[in-house]
C-alpha cells in the first residue's frame, strides 16, 4: 500500500477508526462500572533478633541470620496454620485457600521488612483481616524460633528473668482502611480499551479499503468508461433544499464545475458540440436529475437555445425542481394528444424551455419511450434548438434509458462519488454499447472530500473594484435662442399628424406649433423663380 492511498484512506475512512476507538472505550467503562471493586490493606512487619546480645559479633550473626529467616518466612504468611485462625476469628465466608490466595508478601531487598497486602470487597475488611494475619503470624513465629547461644543465668531474688536472644517478628505498622479502590483500575482499563479499538479500527480500514469496489476517484472513473470525464461535481449538503444553481452564487465550486461540463459539451471532440444530450446512471439516486437541470441552465447561460425534457417517467423530478406545471407534459405529446410546441413551455429564471413528463403512468413508461414517434418528435426538437437535454431513469433497474440513447446524439453518464460500483459502470456501459448509443463521458457526482491532485489549484480570488474618483458637474450649457418664425406663405398647408411613430414603434410626443410651423418652412417646396418673356 503506498503513502497516498494510505492517506487517502485514512481521509475517507476516519470515523471507522473513531467509531471503533468509541466503542473501545465505552466497552472498557461498562467493564470497569460492572467489575466488583477490590481494596487493599497492607500491614509491615520486621524481622530481628530479640534479646540481649552479648557482643558486636552476635548482633552481626544475628542481623545476618535475620536476613536469611525473612525469605523463609513468605511462605509462613500464607500457611493454613495462620490463615485458618483469621477465619476462625473474624467469621470469613472463605476457606483459608481462598483467603490464602488474597494476600500477597513482598520482601524489601537486602533488608528485614515484611509487607503483607491483603485484599477484600471492603476497605475495613482488608485492614481487619491483614492485622489479624500479622498478629497470627507473630505468634508462630514465636513458636518456631529456637533461642539463640548460651541459655541465661537464673534472676537474682527480686529481679525479672532475662529472655534468651532469639529472632522474632515484630509488627512495624499496622494496616489501616483504603477508601481507593485497587482494581478495576479506569485509567488502565480506558487505555487498554481505546488501544484495542484503535487497532481493530485501522485493521477494519485497511479490510474495507480492499473490498471496496466503489468508484473513488476521478483517476478510476477514467479507467473505467471509454470515454472522458467531463466534471466532477463536488458534494454540497445544500442541494436538498437549493437544488439548482441559480440559487447558488457565481463562483462556487458547484457552478464552475457545470460550467466545465458544459464547455467540454459544446467542444467536445475538437467541434462544436450540437443535438440532443441524454443524461442518465447505472442506479437511482445518483443526481441524474440535478445534473440535467444545472445542464441545460450552464447552456443556457452560454446563448445556446435549450429544451429540457424530463423522460424519467418512473420518478419525474424536473417539474418539481423547477416549480413548473407537471401537465401536459411528453406522456401526451407521445400519447398524440398533444403537439410539443405546446406542451413545452419557457422557464424564465433560466432561459430555457422546459418539456415536463407529464401524467406518468408506470404501465406504459417503456411502451411510449420505445416508440417510433419518440425517434421523429426528438428529431423536429432538433430543428428548433442547440441543444435537448433530456432526463433519464437509471440503466441498470429498467430499459427506459436505454431507448432514449439509442435514438440521441449522445449520452453523459453520472457516477455517483464512493457509492457505484466498478461491476455497476461496467454494467451501464455495456448496456449503452449493446443499444450503440454514443457515450460522450462520464460525470463524477457528489465528490467528497478533496480533489485530485490536478484540482488543487489556488482558486481566483474576487477582486475588489477601487472607488471612482468624483467629477464636478459640467456647466450647463447657454440657451440656444430660437429664430422668429413667420407666417408661412399662403398655399403651404399647416396640418401635421398629432402623433409620429418612431421606427421601432415607439410613438413620439406631439411637437409644438413653433416647432411645427418651423418644420413645415423648412420642409415646403420651392416655387420656381418665373422665366422672363423675351
Amino acid at each position: 500500500m503506498t503513502v497516498e492511498r494510505a492517506m487517502r484512506m485514512l481521509r475517507e475512512r476516519w470515523g471507522l477508526a473513531l467509531l471503533c476507538v468509541v466503542l473501545g472505550l465505552l466497552g472498557a467503562g461498562v467493564a470497569t462500572y460492572l467489575t466488583p471493586r477490590t481494596y487493599s490493606s497492607d500491614v509491615t512487619l520486621y524481622v530481628s533478633l530479640q534479646g540481649r546480645a552479648d557482643s558486636s559479633d552476635d548482633a552481626y550473626q544475628a542481623d545476618r541470620l535475620a536476613q536469611a529467616r525473612v525469605q523463609s518466612y513468605v511462605p509462613l504468611l500464607t500457611d493454613e496454620r495462620v490463615t485458618q485462625p483469621v477465619v476462625e476469628s473474624l467469621g470469613l465466608a472463605l476457606t483459608p485457600a481462598e483467603l490464602a490466595e488474597r494476600v500477597t508478601v513482598t520482601v524489601e531487598p537486602d533488608t528485614t521488612v515484611l509487607t503483607a497486602a491483603v485484599r477484600d470487597s471492603t476497605p475495613e475488611g482488608a485492614a481487619a483481616v491483614a492485622n489479624a494475619l500479622a498478629n497470627e503470624f507473630v505468634g508462630l513465629v514465636g513458636e518456631l524460633e529456637q533461642p539463640i547461644g548460651p541459655t541465661p543465668p537464673p534472676p537474682a531474688p527480686g529481679q525479672p528473668a532475662e529472655e534468651p536472644a532469639r529472632i522474632g517478628v515484630q509488627v512495624v505498622q499496622p494496616a489501616a482502611p483504603v477508601a481507593v479502590p485497587v482494581s478495576p483500575d479506569a485509567p488502565f482499563n480506558l487505555a487498554l480499551g481505546g488501544a484495542l479499538g484503535l487497532l481493530i479500527g485501522i485493521t477494519a480500514m485497511v479490510v474495507r479499503d480492499m473490498r471496496d469496489t466503489s468508484v473513488r476517484s476521478a483517476e478510476h472513473l477514467r479507467g473505467l468508461v471509454p470515454a472522458p470525464v467531463l466534471a466532477e461535481i463536488p458534494h454540497d449538503r445544500r442541494v436538498a433544499t437549493r437544488p439548482l444553481l441559480v440559487d447558488d452564487p457565481f463562483a462556487s465550486p458547484r457552478a464552475e464545475a457545470f460550467r466545465r461540463l458544459r464547455t467540454n459539451l459544446q467542444f467536445l471532440g475538437g467541434r462544436q458540440g450540437r443535438g440532443v444530450i441524454v443524461v442518465t446512471s447505472a442506479r437511482p439516486g445518483e443526481g441524474t436529475s440535478t445534473t440535467a437541470c444545472n445542464l441545460a441552465i450552464t447552456l443556457a447561460e452560454a446563448g445556446n437555445r435549450v429544451l429540457l425534457v424530463d423522460a424519467n417517467l418512473r420518478n419525474p423530478r424536473v417539474a418539481d425542481y423547477l416549480g413548473v406545471d407537471t401537465t401536459p407534459g411528453l406522456v401526451d405529446v407521445l400519447a398524440g394528444r398533444m403537439v410539443w410546441q405546446y406542451a413545452r413551455r419557457p422557464w424564465n429564471r433560466g432561459g430555457f424551455d422546459v418539456l415536463p413528463a407529464g401524467a406518468v403512468g408506470q404501465d406504459h413508461s417503456s411502451q411510449l419511450l420505445s416508440s417510433f414517434g419518440l425517434a421523429d418528435l426528438l428529431a423536429d426538437m432538433r430543428k428548433h434548438y442547440h441543444f435537448v437535454v433530456v432526463d433519464t431513469p437509471a440503466l441498470l433497474p429498467v430499459s427506459d434509458a436505454a431507448a432514449v440513447a439509442a435514438r440521441a446524439d449522445g449520452v453523459v453518464l453520472a457516477v455517483q462519488h464512493r457509492q457505484t460500483t466498478q461491476e455497476q459502470v461496467d454494467a451501464a456501459v455495456s448496456m449503452l454499447g449493446s443499444v450503440s448509443a454514443r457515450l460522450l463521458g462520464a460525470v463524477l457526482t457528489m465528490r467528497r472530500g478533496r480533489p485530485g491532485r490536478e484540482g488543487r489549484v489556488q482558486a481566483y480570488k474576487a477582486q475588489q473594484s477601487a472607488p471612482r474618483p468624483e467629477v464636478p458637474p459640467l456647466p450647463a450649457p447657454p440657451p440656444t435662442p430660437r429664430p422668429e418664425i413667420t407666417s408661412p406663405p399662403t398655399g403651404i398647408p399647416r396640418s401635421v399628424p398629432e402623433q409620429q411613430s418612431a421606427p421601432n414603434g415607439v410613438p413620439q410626443e406631439q411637437d409644438s406649433e413653433e416647432e411645427t410651423a418651423q418644420h413645415t418652412v423648412e420642409t415646403a417646396p420651392r416655387r420656381p423663380s418665373p422665366t422672363p418673356r423675351s
